[in-house]
């Protein structure tokens, strides 16, 4: 459990995550005592020499794959900038000069702009400076988060302050944004598709979602989503609860539809879910389905298995979304007590499925569960057939559904392997 000390982060915003981590890391080295090297590369102070380092994100990536690569620890700041640890050891000497090949690949650059973006301290003996300059990225910060009250929550996600990997900060800003613009106009729905006896595609129910990169595309563009994952799955919640909310609100768009909507498990027991429950007519429970993310199931047992049974008490369908391949192995989705299963086969995860254990796991899951989603492969699909499979999802299979009454369907009947 973390402990945080008064004195360090008293009237500290609560979403300098990045910074309080540092700050914790920095001062548990202190306490050690133990020698340490820690180089901070103020990558702002080098923007206008794009030209030979590259762009900041990624010259991120880079110190990051070299700190792993060393056996050193990474650490960013909320504008970008870079901490670099590592035990202060004989092999450390070479390690200043390495960070700047990191920085510059080009080749080698001036003593000025060395001394412009690198400022290296030697634990413990520097540990008052290092708060210092630590303390001067809380207060860059706090100063951003006072002009909030100036500058929109869009014009800020717009400007080179949001350029970079998604932070903590990049959350709490997008989360504003979501209330204030038109979310139905990203909303969007691809159908699951049922495979017919004569070949041909019915849709069984729509999955609604928000196109997470048109909205990416349009209000933070200069962001990178997908480098954190934690955040990443963060701001997915958030979006899944905004469209939940949304749809409360006009259900009667939605009225008589069949739908599947993602939702997290801890979302299921949250406000959000109660009032848009409450709003439906319980005779359209049974029209809706929820999907729970296949790695939120295990997080808390306790809360897997308790928002199951809310959303079947509730009587809404329940589907376990993002299954692979490879974890039939561990995992017995069947176990589970949910109406369907959606099996991630996108290209680079079809191949395995001819893989005689793997159709033999296949194999135990019933076919009126079994979902074939991200179908975008030839492969994919006759595997499927061949299995027995009769629902699939990808845009292969839109493709083939829009094309069905212009040309013959890809698998007739005789291609089809009696599910007897």
């Amino acid at each position: 459990m973390r402990m945080w000390e008064v004195d360090d982060n008293r009237a500290m915003p609560s979403n300098l995550v990045l910074e309080q981590d540092f700050i914790l890391r920095i001062r548990r080295l202190n306490r050690l005592g133990k020698p340490h090297l820690v180089i901070n590369i103020a990558l702002n102070a080098t923007d206008s020499m794009q030209g030979g380092r590259g762009p900041m994100e990624k010259v991120q990536a880079r110190l990051q794959a070299f700190a792993q690569s060393h056996d050193g620890v990474y650490a960013e700041m909320s504008n970008g900038d870079v901490f670099l640890t590592w035990p202060d050891n004989g092999a450390a000497r070479a390690l200043p000069d390495l960070v700047m090949s990191v920085v510059f690949p080009d080749g080698p650059v001036s003593e000025d702009t060395v001394a412009l973006c690198r400022l290296i301290y030697r634990l413990p003996g520097d540990y008052a400076l290092l708060r210092e300059r630590t303390n001067h990225y809380i207060a860059a910060a706090r100063t951003l988060l006072a002009s909030e009250n100036v500058i929109s929550t869009a014009q800020i996600l717009q400007s080179e302050a949001a350029r970079g990997p998604l932070t903590a900060w990049g959350v709490t800003h997008i989360e504003k944004l979501l209330l204030d613009i038109d979310l139905p106009r990203y909303v969007r729905t691809q159908p699951i598709y049922e495979h017919q006896d004569d070949g041909r595609w019915s849709p069984l129910f729509e999955e609604c979602y928000i196109s997470f990169e048109e909205l990416r595309r349009t209000h933070f563009p200069k962001m990178d989503i997908a480098v954190h994952e934690h955040l990443f799955l963060d701001l997915c919640q958030s979006l899944d609860r905004r469209l939940l909310a949304e749809l409360t609100q006009r259900f009667d768009t939605a009225s008589g539809r069949h739908l599947s909507l993602n939702l997290a498990l801890t979302s299921v027991m949250g406000t959000v879910f109660a009032q848009f429950a409450h709003k439906v007519p319980r005779a359209e429970h049974s029209t809706i389905g929820f999907e729970l993310h296949s790695g939120d199931l295990f997080q808390d047992f306790a809360l897997t298995l308790n928002a199951i049974e809310t959303l079947r008490h509730e009587g809404f369908k329940v589907l376990i979304d993002c299954v692979t391949p490879d974890m039939l192995g561990y995992l017995d989705p069947t176990a589970f007590n949910v109406d369907y299963i959606k099996l991630n086969v996108a290209k680079g995860l079809a191949a395995p499925l001819n893989d005689r254990e793997m159709f033999t796991a296949l194999s135990q899951i019933p076919r009126e569960k079994l979902i074939f989603n991200r179908c975008d492969s030839e492969e994919a699909l006759l595997t499927g057939v061949k299995l027995g499979v009769t629902r699939f999802q990808g845009w292969l299979i839109d493709d083939l559904a829009r094309a069905q009454n212009e040309e013959p369907p890809l698998l007739e009947k005789g291609n089809r392997i009696d599910r007897s």
